[in-house]
């Protein structure tokens, strides 16, 4: 299997979390390779924080994130 067909069924797996399509390519690149990995997160304001510093380091035009958004995410 190639990264590009991980990378999508990864993208499908988050997306199922109700993380939007836009915040799984930073997730990845932050290091979120799987969802078990994500659900180690025990303080969504620090993902929320970590996230919210990509977007702004990398000039994406995306909406800002709560860590209650994030939140749910990892519940």
């Amino acid at each position: 299997m190639g990264h590009r067909a991980q990378s999508t069924g990864l993208r499908e797996e988050f997306m199922k979390l109700g993380i939007p399509e836009e915040w799984v390519e930073p997730l990845m690149a932050l290091g979120y390779d799987s969802v078990e990995r994500l659900k180690e997160v025990e303080k969504p304001g620090k993902l929320a924080n970590d996230l919210n510093g990509y977007k702004k380091k990398n000039k994406l035009d995306l909406p800002g994130l709560s860590p209650e958004v994030v939140g749910e995410w990892l519940k």
